[in-house]
């Protein structure tokens, strides 16, 4: 009876091996092209790695030796690709904390030389990446963030499907590759922080900023790749038609924060990839929290990526919030303020999502970025908005628009503009009713923006690309997509028929005149 017994737990345990190794088998190979800088960016591209993973797949990322052994130890379930960039990516991420530098500032030819150099410096990357990355290894998708289009590059040399994450709406140069309306009139700019009811003098703004900032682009972008496409895919591709080629575009925005706009069938929302429900905090920090009673705690985290704020602004923010009634947990790793209130506690690294859905948390003072305003948006907590760069002002105003916050000039303020803007949000309701409205009307919808994330880009997989959601306008050059020639078919044709009205007129009136002149002459 036991030898029976072993014999069929044997069998059962054989069973499911055989059907784990034919499932891992059957898995789909995933490449992730994460960009070298900007580590909420990776965030981002790690939890939808990390969400493909636990669907089955197998998600392979690509980046350089210098920050392999990090990026394994945060995500042990990937597999890794490495190459060696010489220190490029190194630099990349030394630029980047040099502009986020916040005690500084630096001349416009500075700045310009400083944003001059980590262009060359991403070339450079990029291509010792594409010269690294094996054409013989299968995958089945490429997923990259299109800020830097190295992945772009990778998917059309390996001829796979591409996936484009890209935070928020994109830039104008994105949106032209999907062949998208852009109708200006309504549609602002991330980056700026116009929203969608603008006036004469906005618009006008809008316009020249879409102008120039696509021009920039546009030359900025070939300048940085059409060599790299000409040498790894073909000298008939540029940067713009490799980008238009783009299966899927995976776009960090939605319909309660953002501002409707027209959209195109490969163009899919899912803004607040980081988002989830709170987990339980540590008992230190549940005790720190549970001490501030009735009054709560407000949260303040200006991002993973600024790692100094001047000393002078940091003292100023620690008395305002020495001031208040509510306990404060400050994400801050530079030196102790010297006015330091006992009801602040400072941390290094701080579990932000999980202390926005805790009960007591009153109010987030934030830099606006993408991951923590949506998380700010799903646990129903109004924000005190201070903008740094990038997308920071268009999310800011976003926030302001919508009635979850107030929006504050880092450079400029004051210590009774924050105190009076803090204030105003934890003792005006509007603030707490509307971001608890808006926070309902988030979550409802019948799937979560990673669930859609992963159908999408399963669904990507399972058709081999998606050509036929590709709008045709992609293909069309400048003056048939803006019907330039159209307009100037009718306008030849108007001019000639109005041309040739003007002509028989002035002939009918002439021999007219020629008649009755000779009439009066005769008499």
């Amino acid at each position: 009876m036991a030898s029976t017994t072993k014999l069929q737990g044997t069998i059962i345990l054989l069973v499911l091996l055989g059907l784990m190794m034919t499932h891992r088998s059957g898995a789909d190979r995933i490449l992730l092209v994460p960009m070298p800088l900007f580590n909420s960016h990776w965030m981002v591209e790690a939890s939808i790695g990390q969400a493909l993973v636990d669907k089955g797949h197998d998600v392979t990322v690509v980046v350089e030796e210098d920050i392999v052994e990090k990026r394994r130890a945060g995500r042990p379930d990937f597999m890794f690709e490495t190459f060696q960039d010489h220190g490029f990516g190194t630099r990349l991420r030394e630029f980047q904390d040099d502009v986020l530098k916040l005690a500084e500032s630096v001349s416009t030819y500075q700045e310009l030389k400083q944003h001059t150099n980590a262009s060359e410096w991403a070339t450079k990357h990029c291509d010792h990446l594409l010269g690294k990355e094996g054409k013989t290894a299968q995958y089945s998708v490429v997923i990259s963030d299109p800020l830097l289009r190295c992945g772009t590059i990778v998917a059309a040399s390996i001829k796979v499907p591409h996936v484009a994450n890209c935070a928020d709406g994109g830039t104008f140069f994105d949106k032209m590759a999907t062949g998208v309306p852009l109708p200006l009139a309504y549609v602002p700019s991330v980056e700026s922080q116009l929203t969608d009811q603008m006036t004469f003098l906005q618009r006008v703004e809008n316009v020249l900023f879409f102008g120039l900032t696509n021009i920039a682009r546009s030359w900025i972008y070939s300048y940085m790749y059409d060599d790299l496409v000409l040498k790894y895919i073909s000298e008939e591709e540029t940067i713009q038609s490799v980008t238009s080629r783009t299966d899927l575009w995976l776009y960090q925005t939605d319909t309660v924060l953002g501002f409707p706009r027209p959209s195109m069938p490969n163009m899919v929302q899912v803004g607040g990839l980081t988002v989830r429900a709170g987990a339980p905090l540590s008992e230190d920090m549940e005790d720190f929290m549970q001490s501030s009673g009735d009054d709560g705690v407000i949260i303040v985290s200006f991002g993973s990526m600024v790692q100094k704020m001047p000393t002078e602004k940091k003292e100023m923010f620690a008395a305002v919030f020495a001031q208040l009634r509510q306990k404060v947990v400050w994400r801050d790793v530079g030196e102790k303020p010297t006015g330091l209130g006992n009801n602040t506690k400072l941390m290094s690294w701080l579990p932000q999502n999980d202390l926005l859905a805790h009960p007591k948390t009153r109010a987030f003072v934030s830099h606006a970025g993408l991951n923590g305003v949506y998380e700010a948006l799903y646990h129903g907590v109004p924000m005190v908005c201070l903008p740094l760069f990038g997308d920071h002002p268009g999310n800011a105003a976003r926030v302001v628009a919508k009635g979850l916050g107030v929006k504050l000039d880092f450079g400029t303020v004051t210590s009774d503009e924050l105190y009076q803007a803090v204030r105003d949000v934890l003792t005006n309701n509007s603030y707490r009713e509307t971001a608890a409205r808006l926070s309902r009307l988030y979550r409802d919808q019948p799937q979560t923006a990673m669930e859609r994330a992963v159908w999408w880009i399963e669904h990507v997989i399972k058709h081999g690309g998606l050509p036929h959601l590709r709008a045709r306008a992609v293909d069309l050059p400048f003056y048939q997509y803006y019907l330039l020639d159209v307009a100037a078919c009718l306008l030849a044709v108007c001019s000639a028929v109005l041309g040739t009205v003007w002509c028989s007129c002035s002939l009918v009136c002439r021999k007219i005149c020629c008649k009755a002149g000779g009439k009066l002459k005769s008499q």
